[in-house]
């Protein structure tokens, strides 16, 4: 056997662990950038806004009955209810749940919705579309937490009204065994829309 027959020989194994241990090194380096990618796949999906489903309903402490409002928002938060009775001796009118509104989770501050109503101002009065009013207000969603049980509008006597996502905060402004507090920061002072209220009882009439 010549001397070149013997180098070749000898540098076949040499190469062939040349081409292994480059081919680990990029495998190795294929398998750290798919650990960074998913990392930061999963990082990014926790941080990630989610909306979730969630039914409206309302309380109704106000001497007038309320024949619908509406909330329309950032975020998936449209929806609506109605048809509640005016407070009584025994507590609110309240309405039954209607589906449905989007609840962003998690909370962010600052949540405003523009909330609608009509009401009437005198339900037992044959002359009903001179009662009939449509309100307008600026709300702010208060905090609410992870574990929640849907979307309330909360109307107040001096049309005034507080939205809320109940099961909320840390602070106990989301009770609805509790009517909120006069000073509540969330409660808002409606201002009649004299086009919407024309509108409103010329239907009725």
């Amino acid at each position: 056997m010549t001397t070149n027959n013997r180098s070749r020989k000898r540098a076949r194994p040499r190469l062939a662990a040349l081409v292994m241990l480059g081919a680990l090194s990029a495998l190795s380096a294929c398998s750290d950038d798919s650990r960074l990618d998913l990392s930061d796949t999963a990082a990014g999906d926790a941080g990630k806004e989610k909306i979730y489903p969630g039914g409206v309903r309302g309380l109704n402490y106000s001497p007038n009955y309320i024949h619908s409002f509406s909330v329309t928002g950032p975020r998936g938060m449209n929806g609506g209810g109605g048809n509640m009775i005016r407070a009584g001796a025994d507590g609110p009118g309240e309405a039954g749940e209607r589906c449905c509104i989007g609840i962003p989770q998690p909370w962010q501050p600052n949540t405003r919705l523009e909330i609608e109503w009509e009401l009437d101002r005198s339900p037992y009065d044959n002359d009903l579309p001179n009662g009939l009013e449509v309100m307008r207000a600026t709300v702010i969603v208060p905090e609410y937490a992870r574990k929640t049980s849907g979307f309330w509008a909360i109307y107040l006597p001096g049309d005034r009204v507080k939205v809320m996502v109940a099961e909320g905060n840390a602070n106990g402004k989301n009770d609805l065994n509790v009517r909120p507090a006069d000073d509540d920061p969330f409660v808002v002072q409606g201002v009649r829309d004299d086009a919407q209220t024309k509108e409103l009882r010329e239907r009725y009439r």
